[in-house]
């Protein structure tokens, strides 16, 4: 199967970031884009006043443009009033889900998969019914939409996503796993093989083998990045909805690494982060900028999908744009952008992994229903469940070739009972925020936070 594998800048307004001291060091805190921080500040007050509330740095955005390098059997996403409707609100949760995570987490670096969480809660909605399935249809905003078009839409995306061609390779895989014995509903088990192309295997979770059975699919549709996703199976879980997702592509500008050099990241507040590896690169890129941020698009060959890096001003922070974040300020952010022929960026390379039981979350965002004794799946079976926890990991490995990463997402079911004239120089020194999305149809793929990049 092939899955295994606030304010909008005017009509008039231009921007220009004129390098007054060419010879500063990309490396000097003291200095912003080669103006003394005195001059940057004055700079960026008269020449960009349209814009608010940005973020700090980037969406790893991924898009699908003409171009005689795409693979022309690389399908484009069916943009009609409905899918539209499905594609915004799961980005709409997925940014909300995404602030809320970061309210309370304490690690420095986070990323998420927006579609590969909603993609995971899409199988198990398919199970919902009575006040359990409004509540899903609630939190991920399916609101007017029959469950047909929703995993119709779902199954478009999927295909749209999953690349295989010269330069990008995305992979999407769902699986169903439940206990041996355990009575499910045929018909749950056909639709989400008919929309999500989810394998199903009904396996003794009793044994000691169960565990590495789930842990090994895992691992292979990711290509070893996330070498597992459970530690153990109590005796209540009855089933495990899981998807897994895999990106990989190369820069259509690659960084050279013999530009590589180790210089000062700073921490928001101008102190030293310490010396890490920064690429640089030159060309003509899609650019951004208003009053909180200035922000570059790097494509990926072939142009299918691309990453966009949004840096903060002094006067802000990564944390406080991402506060300000939802979808109707990403896409006032997408918005901003537009190609500018001499663009200089230096960034870190960063390497990562994340987990984190995305379930309190959910519950806060109004799923609480599905993880209690109230919930209705008697779409999945006539045994009550609930669901007992949502696990989500991440991994990304950012470099001079290119972008590699991966995402897996199970759900646990158990038993109820139990422009410029010079360069725009770019320099991402500072905390910075990434996504990844598909351009066609705007999915947002991942969308994570830098503050302390390591590359090992």
């Amino acid at each position: 199967m092939r899955l295994d594998s606030t304010q909008p800048i005017s009509a008039e307004f231009h921007h220009t970031y004129k390098l007054r001291n060419p010879s500063a060091s990309l490396g000097d805190k003291k200095t912003f884009f080669g103006l003394d921080l005195d001059s940057a500040r004055s700079v960026i007050t008269k020449n960009i006043t349209k814009m608010k509330k940005i973020l700090s740095i980037i969406a790893i955005t991924l898009l699908l443009t003409s171009c005689d390098w795409i693979n022309p059997d690389d399908p484009e996403f069916d943009y009609n009033l409905k899918s539209a409707k499905v594609i915004t609100t799961n980005n709409n949760f997925g940014l909300e889900l995404f602030n809320k995570i970061l309210g309370d987490e304490e690690k420095a670096n986070v990323m998420i998969s927006p579609a590969s969480i909603s993609l995971a809660l899409g199988m198990t909605y398919n199970g919902a019914e009575t006040t359990t399935k409004d509540a899903f249809e609630n939190v991920l905003n399916y609101d007017g939409l029959s469950r047909e078009e929703v995993n119709e839409i779902c199954r478009d995306l999927i295909e749209v996503l999953v690349t295989n061609s010269k330069g990008n390779l995305v992979e999407i895989a769902n699986s169903i796993w439940y206990r041996e014995g355990f009575p499910v509903h045929q018909d749950f088990l056909d639709m989400n093989s008919m929309y999500f192309d989810a394998e199903v295997r009904d396996i003794d979770f009793a044994s000691s083998t169960a565990v590495d059975a789930i842990n090994d699919w895992v691992s292979d549709k990711t290509h070893n990045k996330i070498d597992k996703i459970i530690d153990q199976l109590s005796a209540e879980t009855m089933m495990l909805l899981i998807n897994a997702l895999y990106f990989n592509c190369v820069w259509e500008y690659e960084f050279d690494p013999d530009e590589t050099a180790e210089l000062t990241f700073y921490n928001d507040d101008q102190s030293e982060f310490g010396k890490v590896e920064m690429m640089k690169t030159e060309s003509s890129f899609r650019y951004a900028s208003t009053d909180d941020f200035i922000a570059v698009e790097l494509p990926y060959k072939n142009e299918k999908f691309s990453m966009q890096l949004f840096l903060p001003t002094y006067e802000s922070s990564v944390d406080e744009l991402i506060e300000l974040l939802d979808g109707e300020q990403w896409n006032n952010w997408q918005d901003q952008f537009s190609m500018n022929d001499e663009v200089q960026v230096c960034m870190p390379k960063f390497k990562f992994d994340y987990k984190r039981s995305i379930g309190p979350d959910l519950i806060d965002m109004g799923l609480g229903e599905a993880f209690t004794a109230a919930a209705d799946f008697s779409g999945i079976s006539d045994i009550p469940l609930l669901i007992s926890q949502v696990i989500h990991k991440t991994f990304i490995d950012c470099n001079e070739e290119g972008t590699e990463a991966a995402a897996v997402t199970a759900v646990v079911m158990d038993l109820t009972s139990v422009g410029p004239s010079q360069p725009i120089v770019i320099n991402f020194n500072r905390p910075f925020l990434f996504a990844i999305t598909e351009n066609s149809s705007k999915s947002i793929v991942f969308i994570g936070k830098v503050a302390e990049p390591e590359y090992e």
